[in-house]
């Protein structure tokens, strides 16, 4: 896995939708205070889950073209899924709930 191909699988505009899209059709399932900063939009969260899935194990390789380029399509929604799922209590103790003063 190269670094390179992690980062450039994280900046496309593509995958980071698909993750979006994932993550909030997960929110869909929970009632806690980040399906509620999904459902409202916040983009650092939805960033949060296309960073962690770029970073997840075998997708940079599975997308790597190996020619300085990715594919992101060849990442597929099962894969975003499984990392949306799996990632979901990472985020959520990052992006933990407002303390009300």
């Amino acid at each position: 896995m190269s670094y390179e191909a992690q980062a450039d699988l994280y900046g496309d505009g593509a995958f980071q939708a698909r993750c979006t899209s994932a993550a909030t059709e997960q929110a869909a399932q929970f009632s806690d205070a980040l399906a509620d900063e999904v459902r409202r939009g916040n983009g650092d969260v939805l960033l949060c889950f296309a960073r962690l899935a770029a970073a997840g194990p075998g997708i940079a390789d599975k997308a790597d073209n190996g020619d300085g380029t990715v594919d992101q399509s060849a990442v597929t929604d099962a894969d975003i899924l499984s990392l949306t799922q799996a990632n979901w209590p990472i985020v959520a103790a990052l992006y933990p709930p407002a303390v009300a003063s």
